[in-house]
């Protein structure tokens, strides 16, 4: 834990916790706090779903999909918005500047770091077969996730729910037909060689995004002195130009783009369906967006005005 009311004349240890251990960047911004603070903060890093390590963590990197919790960060996960992790954490930073609601939805810890994992895609197994269209997507087992479960029936799937650690096992035994998942751990679960070998990536977009954040217990925050505590701030989440935004969004792009090397190196396919092919699975996932900011809305939260800025900021920050 973190040591009581530490100053920089003294190290301060922290424990940092990553459960799925599957990216490197983690590594990034503790490093990152190590360097500015002549390495008077140090970290101890793990990679564990134990829930021992997790009541010893003082920061960890927590992937916040969970739907229904949060509201407007539910809406940062609707299909077809983001096209990279690099413009999608830019965009949230600035999102959770300008909108105090956000910030007080997450506030259930001190948010030291706030952005989108890498592109998320669609694995189907050999024994299904590539998903090219919509049409190959009809009567799938698909594992999915609570806020995009309409979505995936939308397209023509039976969303399932399998915890992360199960993912590449349910696929082998033929318990699923397919999965949303991110690329990066795809390459984790070595799912190209365990006869997964489609990843389907819809008209270079990605099929929803994982809101990350990296965030510190209040308890372990509140003894740390102002001086380390103004470091921290130093890094993020407020804005799009922020240290965060500059650099965590393309660490997690480039896990990706090494781990669709593993697919293609492996007898695996990466698949992108034409602009026209896009466009359809949009069109039918409209009815779906609009729910989704109307459930935001009814529940007190600037829906319509949150989800239009989004799409201003991905555009700004794509140019």
């Amino acid at each position: 834990m973190a040591t009581p009311e530490p100053s920089l004349g003294n190290t301060v240890e922290l424990n940092f916790n990553n459960p799925d251990g599957a990216q490197a960047a983690p590594n990034r911004w503790t490093e990152e706090i190590e360097k500015r603070t002549n390495g008077k903060v140090h970290f101890t890093h793990y990679a564990s779903w134990d829930p021992e390590i997790t009541e010893k963590t003082d920061a960890l990197r927590e992937v916040v999909a969970r739907g229904g919790r949060y509201r407007l960060v539910d809406l940062v996960q609707i299909p077809f918005v983001f096209p990279s992790s690099t413009v999608g954490t830019k965009v949230v930073c600035q999102l959770y500047a300008e909108f105090p609601q956000m910030r007080e939805e997450l506030s259930d810890v001190k948010m030291c770091g706030f952005g989108i994992g890498g592109l998320m895609a669609i694995f189907s197994t050999k024994a299904w077969g590539p998903i090219r269209t919509m049409e190959d997507l009809k009567g799938a087992r698909m594992r999915s996730l609570l806020p995009i479960d309409g979505v995936v029936e939308a397209l023509g799937a039976k969303p399932l729910h399998v915890s992360f650690l199960e993912i590449a096992s349910a696929l082998e035994k033929g318990e699923l037909d397919a999965t949303v998942l991110g690329i990066s751990p795809s390459k984790q679960f070595k799912l190209a060689e365990k006869g997964v070998p489609y990843c389907t990536i819809v008209g270079g977009m990605s099929i929803t995004m994982h809101p990350i954040r990296f965030c510190m217990k209040w308890d372990s925050w509140n003894r740390l002195p102002s001086d380390i505590q103004e470091i921290i701030d130093e890094l993020g989440p407020y804005g799009g130009d922020c240290w965060y935004a500059s650099h965590m969004g393309r660490e997690a792009d480039g896990s990706a783009a090494d781990a669709q090397k593993y697919i293609m190196d492996n007898g695996g396919e990466i698949i992108i369906p034409p602009s026209e092919e896009l466009e359809r699975w949009v069109k039918v996932i409209q009815p779906l967006r609009a729910a989704g900011i109307k459930v935001a809305e009814d529940n007190g939260e600037p829906g319509r005005k949150f989800f239009n800025r989004m799409l201003e900021l991905v555009e700004e920050y794509s140019e």
